[in-house]
């Protein structure tokens, strides 16, 4: 077991510590509570254009000064935003890890936001949002989204619309900044063969905030179950991609381990239950899968795939089958044992890496979650039982918390025999 350690500065940033003896290389990361729930529907976007913003220049650096600080010593950094945080994070060899630190902290503190960088980089945003528009799977995702949190943030684009994004102003950043990137809402993190006291020295010369600003707080989501919950796109390309979405479960709810093991048994790997049915039985699909999306108060479970569009009706039914069955009949114990074995197995070698081990503790430490023990993950997935899955699936999959999406080459007579497809009882 990994013997992380969390202390706090004196100002209230958290510092994070995660030991990896004999590595060669280190991660540094930067978490702010900071993502696109927290935005109003005038900001949409502003989390993840601000993230853009801060590799354009700061008080003593270029941008190209930025990228060479990191890159100039064999490192490699990037960043992202998702819908509760955004992070920047750097990986490069050992010896170099005081570097990171500094260019990250460089960036977080003293980023100027020059106009003409503002206006370069709303022009690559603009393009990044178009860009996902034209990818048929990405927009079925996103409409899966606002289906289920319609008229909430979460329901929104992490990038924003065109609109949203032409709105937004230098100022915009600069408020929003000054609002949420304070002590409060700040993780620093080093992973590899480092010393707590070291990385705590370092954090505390360098990430030093003129002022404090309150945790960020959000507004509970809630299921849209009175509004649209299907919603197909008649769009000529050569395939249909469709989302299947379930009300499932906030990421620290007691079931969480049931429903990871659920997701393994139908659509993780190339032996799960879908793959096997959708696409080696029956040839409906090259791609089919299962995903959790888990969010601090809420979460989904989702079943996406890319079919022949006159193969969606029966690609469908086939699921909603295989769903049927695992809710009434458990999964045999041999089974049971493959996908825990699966599951375990996937952090194990996700830990072995810095940076991935990084970003996953990361997230949990910013997000007022205990740090992960090996022994206690394990100790709960061993604990579930085949019948326990059977109960969580007949709990998830209910035609009531049932939402659909999809995009392709969709007639009116096909988007019938989907929809009646879609009617079948679970």
């Amino acid at each position: 077991m990994t013997d992380y350690q969390v202390s706090k500065l004196k100002n209230g940033v958290q510092v994070l510590t995660v030991p990896m003896q004999g590595r060669q290389s280190c991660a540094v990361g930067v978490w702010i509570r900071a993502g696109a729930r927290y935005e109003s529907l005038r900001e949409a976007g502003i989390s993840h254009f601000l993230e853009h913003m801060l590799f354009k220049g700061t008080v003593t650096r270029s941008a190209q000064q930025i990228k060479q600080a990191v890159e100039g010593v064999g490192g490699v950094m990037n960043a992202f935003t998702s819908e509760e945080m955004t992070c920047y994070f750097a990986k490069l060899l050992r010896p170099h890890m005081p570097v990171a630190m500094e260019v990250l902290a460089d960036m977080v503190l003293h980023s100027t936001f020059p106009n003409e960088e503002v206006e370069k980089e709303r022009s690559v945003i603009l393009e990044e949002i178009k860009m996902y528009k034209d990818l048929p799977s990405h927009e079925a995702h996103e409409k899966m989204s606002e289906l289920l949190w319609k008229n909430h943030s979460l329901g929104r684009p992490i990038a924003g619309t065109v609109k949203s994004v032409m709105g937004l102003k230098r100022n915009d950043l600069v408020n929003y900044l000054e609002r949420f990137y304070g002590p409060a809402n700040v993780v620093v993190s080093v992973s590899g063969d480092v010393k707590h006291a070291e990385v705590m020295k370092l954090a505390q010369k360098w990430f030093v905030f003129k002022s404090q600003v309150p945790k960020s707080r959000f507004k509970k989501a809630g299921f849209s179950r009175g509004g649209e919950k299907v919603w197909i796109k008649n769009k000529k390309i050569e395939q249909t991609h469709w989302v299947m979405a379930f009300e499932g479960f906030a990421r620290t709810h007691p079931d969480r381990y049931k429903v990871s093991l659920l997701h393994v048994l139908l659509g993780a790997n190339m032996s799960s239950r879908l793959f096997e049915e959708v696409r080696e039985k029956r040839g409906l699909a090259y791609e089919i899968k299962s995903g959790l999306v888990s969010y601090l108060d809420t979460g989904a479970f989702i079943i996406s795939a890319g079919v022949e569009a006159k193969k969606t009706p029966d690609s469908i039914q086939v699921v909603l089958n295989e769903l049927r069955q695992i809710a009434k009949q458990p999964p045999s114990a041999e089974e049971l044992k493959r996908a825990k074995d699966f599951f375990m197995s996937q952090i194990c070698m996700g830990v072995e890496d810095t940076l991935d081990h990084l970003l996953w503790v990361g997230d949990r430490v910013l997000n007022g979650r205990d740090v992960p023990d090996l022994n206690h993950i394990r100790k709960n997935i061993e604990s579930v039982t085949p019948q326990q899955v059977s109960r969580i699936a007949a709990k998830i999959f209910q035609s009531s918390k049932l939402y659909f999406s999809a995009v392709g080459p969709i007639s009116s007579d096909l988007q019938r025999k989907m929809k009646t497809a879609l009617k079948e009882k679970l």
